[in-house]
């Protein structure tokens, strides 16, 4: 063989053995084995509720964790918040400040709520707001109306008017619709009833109003004729009488009894319906706020719950519960976020009706009408 030829073959052979045409198996260098990648998170996102579910005002308490219910139902079978089911907390608040610290501080730091439908009574949210700032939980309240909730703080929001509104509306009504010059009011000691009772009189007397009695009662009491019996001992035309359930239902009774003989007037947790069909209530008047509520609304609820009629604040306790997962879809579940994004609500279209929140977390807008009772029922009030 020729020496050239030999070291060709060599050549090639050397160029097989080392690769030259073979076929690699090997994985390449540059395949990615990043085990790194975000887990989608499917937990529940956890809402707290806080509301009487005991005592006094335990019937409201009971429709608004069922409206609360409701919304939440409706919130999962659709899907839930970005594929993540809605979960509640319910804890009872006993329309009380001590309870309902025990229960909203439990929601906060045990249960780690995102947010907090609540409190529904004012005690309960002024009791609970400064662990909620402290910790960036949002409250939204649907029934809290006292007008120092305004001051409560920056994660504090509310879902009804201040009864800095009511206060002032029931006070125009006696002056200038029922034209009577001189009134005592008799109230519950509670945060809510106190600053009705407040802003009644400082309105009042600004119109040329004269206020005879002014006197007040623990909220579990059973007997008012000492109150009572001052206001018929006085010159007084109308009763003012903001309070909750048990106390109302006694003071209907024991004012018929000692035949006071004045209009009574109250705020919107006089349409209770205990308050409605208790004995002396016939004739009372109440103020409430306009509720452009819906009507499919009102027959899901009365018929998911087997009530007859719909109890106050029902279709504000819907709407905050939804209004909070839209916000969370949004937003996500940071307390601050959310807080935030909730400052920019300002045309929420809710079963209560239109829902847009002021600087304070207050409605931007709040409109009431007169009811009165007769015969069991509440029906709009015309002179």
């Amino acid at each position: 063989m020729p020496k050239k030829l030999g070291i060709v073959i060599a050549g090639l052979a050397l160029f097989l053995l080392i690769g030259g045409g073979c076929t690699r198996t090997d994985a390449p260098a540059d395949v990615s084995t990043d085990t790194d990648a975000p887990v989608e998170d499917t937990s529940p996102i956890k809402l707290g509720w806080l509301g009487p579910l005991t005592g006094d005002v335990s019937s409201v308490g009971t429709a608004d964790r069922e409206a609360a219910e409701l919304a939440v139902t409706e919130i999962n079978e659709a899907g839930g918040i970005n594929g993540r089911m809605l979960e509640v907390t319910y804890e009872d608040g006993f329309c009380e400040g001590k309870t309902a610290l025990a229960g909203g501080t439990k929601l906060i730091n045990v249960d780690e709520v995102v947010a907090i439908v609540g409190g529904f009574c004012s005690g309960e949210t002024l009791a609970v707001a400064p662990s909620a700032e402290e910790k960036h939980v949002v409250m939204l309240s649907p029934g809290s109306t006292a007008p120092s909730v305004t001051e409560a703080g920056d994660y504090i929001f509310r879902v009804v008017p201040s009864d800095g509104f009511q206060g002032k509306y029931a006070a125009e009504f006696v002056y200038n619709t029922l034209e009577k010059k001189k009134v005592a009011i008799v109230y519950a000691i509670t945060d809510y009833a106190e600053g009705l009772a407040n802003v009644f009189e400082e309105e009042y007397k600004k119109l040329g109003g004269e206020i005879v009695v002014k006197d007040s009662f623990l909220q579990e009491s059973r007997d008012l004729k000492a109150q009572l019996t001052k206001v018929k001992n006085s010159e007084a035309e109308v009763l003012y009488f903001p309070t909750y359930t048990e106390a109302g239902v006694v003071g209907f009774k024991q004012a018929e009894e000692l035949d006071l003989g004045i209009q009574i007037l109250g705020p919107e947790t006089l349409s209770d319906e205990k308050l409605v069909t208790a004995q002396g209530a016939e004739g009372t008047l109440y103020t409430v706020p306009v509720s452009n509520e819906s009507e499919a609304f009102k027959t899901k609820f009365l018929e998911e719950t087997g009530r007859d009629d719909m109890p106050v604040y029902a279709s504000q306790t819907y709407d905050a519960v939804k209004i909070l997962a839209q916000v969370i879809e949004s937003v996500g579940t940071n307390g601050e976020d959310i807080k935030n994004e909730l400052y920019n609500v300002k045309n929420y279209e809710g079963v209560s009706g239109m829902i847009g929140f002021d600087e304070n977390g207050d409605l931007t807008s709040a409109e009431y009408k007169v009811m009165i009772i007769k015969d069991g029922k509440s029906e709009d009030y015309t002179k």
